[in-house]
């Protein structure tokens, strides 16, 4: 005779567990379920959107920013309250939060198409402006170490008005600079400050129903990605008249955006972790050796973003060369295509919410590899081909960005700031060897073996998708089947992994 017993335990987004005592009476009668997923209550219940303790039910409400300036009255939180009962994410919060993307991250883009012209204009070598550029992606990914965890320590709606105000008063000096070392050393402090992005990204995966949280993401995302492209043709354009126009332009933008975000960002609480700065950065060093996803998606995000750095590099080179022989501005002008990726992004966030992320996040890495197949066939050919390529990279980047982001954010609630600034380090990291790699292989050795080179990139990243199939629990397998259709709310199933619903099953057989 052969009696189950079976007990599923639920931690949902809004509060996990129903008491805490239901979860250590669940523990006693199945000891082997995981300790961690006793303590998933506690974490799960000091993210914002968690119940309410007695303490926080009897914190005033805070009416000011930075104490001496007022919060609308409409986006002020009562801690008595519920955070998404209080601010419901709508698409007016997830339009605001795509904006201050778009114009936050512009900053790390205007001066790539202005060398030449910035040059001139300071009578300097183009070896000596082209750092500029260098110093600029320096000082963000210092800011994505430094900067953006603090979105898991600190209230966000302040943190992002003072980044946007302090980006907003050094562009001013940007446009004043009258030497090549005064305009690197602030590129390096603008860049350092231009994390706005990578607070708003993991903000809208808190505040985003679960169900619609891909989506969301991917609306955010793509405010990045259309930065990203407008940065360089705005300022390819605008600084034919004068480079310092662009900065100045710069500087009225982000002003109107600090204005909006005050008006619009809601106050929601910080999420009490208890945890020093110092505490919190060593933290991310332990995440790479404690979570499987998360190093399985920083796999990709590096190899990935090597590929799209040192692609678009090279390929001014490329342009610029017969048989094409383009100017900067035709170059940059093609970088528009880019916007195609950017409005297909929230198509691929309510894919993503439909099926399990993993299956996404592979599509996006097959179709970068077709994308540089082209490219390593015919881009010396064919201008259309060119094209082509760059659509099918920018298309496939788009996939793979939001299928990583919404792994990640699956992982812990209370640490989305810092998995995604974890993630983040790598795609960094990426770029900057990326670039460098594929630079010095085209000058040296021309396009085909450049091409090559990404197909290799993209190579590892599809190698280590296979090491680990979607289900699989630890860092290597193909555990728990390969159905991809099958829809998963929690992304690591790791003991070590905190999530927002997570069910644990235990058998007793007695015979």
């Amino acid at each position: 005779m052969v009696a189950d017993r079976s007990q599923t335990i639920e931690l949902q987004e809004s509060g996990s567990l129903h008491n805490e005592s239901s979860i250590r009476s669940a523990n006693l009668a199945h000891p082997a379920i995981p300790r961690e997923v006793s303590q998933v209550h506690d974490a799960t219940s000091s993210a914002p959107n968690g119940p309410r303790s007695a303490a926080q039910e009897h914190t005033p409400m805070r009416k000011r920013d930075f104490g001496f300036l007022p919060i609308p009255q409409s986006r002020r939180h009562d801690p008595s309250k519920a955070v998404q009962g209080e601010f419901p994410f709508t698409w007016k919060i997830n339009a605001l939060f795509a904006s201050a993307a778009t114009i936050a991250v512009m900053n790390l883009y205007y001066i790539q198409p202005m060398l030449v012209a910035i040059a001139n204009d300071l009578g300097v070598s183009h070896d000596a402006v082209s750092k500029v550029p260098i110093l600029a992606q320096g000082g963000y990914g210092c800011g994505i170490l430094f900067i953006s965890p603090l979105g898991d320590l600190v209230r966000r709606r302040q943190l992002v008005l003072i980044l946007m105000l302090l980006t907003t008063c050094l562009t001013i000096g940007l446009a004043l600079s009258k030497n090549v070392a005064m305009l690197s050393g602030l590129s390096f402090v603008v860049g350092f400050f231009t994390i706005t992005p990578q607070v708003v990204i993991p903000w809208t995966a808190d505040l985003a129903p679960a169900e619609k949280r891909a989506t969301a993401m991917s609306v955010t995302l793509s405010g990045l990605i259309t930065g990203l492209v407008m940065g360089r043709t705005l300022a390819g354009v605008i600084c034919l008249a004068d480079w310092r126009y662009v900065y100045w332009m710069a500087v009225g933008l982000q002003g109107l955006m600090t204005i909006v975000l005050w008006l619009g960002l809601p106050d929601t609480p910080d999420k009490k972790i208890g945890l020093t700065y110092l505490e919190v950065l060593w933290s991310m060093a332990k995440m790479y050796v404690t979570y499987p996803t998360l190093v399985q998606v920083c796999v990709q995000a590096y190899c990935l973003s090597a590929v799209f750095a040192g692609f678009w590099t090279t390929l001014t080179f490329l342009l610029s060369d017969p048989p094409y022989q383009y100017n900067s501005l035709q170059i940059g002008l093609l970088g528009l295509l880019g916007l195609i990726g950017a409005i297909l992004a929230p198509f691929w966030g309510r894919l993503v919410d439909r099926v399990h992320p993993w299956s996404t996040q592979f599509l996006g890495i097959i179709i970068n590899l077709i994308s540089m197949i082209i490219a390593l066939a015919a881009a010396q050919k064919s201008i259309g081909a060119v094209c082509v390529a760059i659509v099918l990279y920018d298309v496939g980047q788009q996939l793979n960005q939001v299928s990583n982001g919404y792994r990640v954010a699956g992982i812990d609630p209370a640490a989305r700031a810092r998995l995604n600034g974890c993630n983040l380090l790598a795609l960094f990291a990426g770029q900057t060897s990326g670039t460098a790699i594929m630079t010095k292989i085209y000058n040296s050795h021309g396009w085909h073996p450049t091409a090559g080179t990404a197909i290799a990139f993209i190579g590892v990243g599809i190698i280590g998708m296979l090491a680990r199939g979607p289900h699989e629990a630890g860092w290597v397998g193909w555990s728990g089947g390969w159905n991809v259709r099958e829809k998963q709310q929690m992304s690591d199933k790791s003991a070590n992994a905190v999530t927002e619903k997570l069910r644990v099953k235990k058998k007793d057989q007695m015979v």
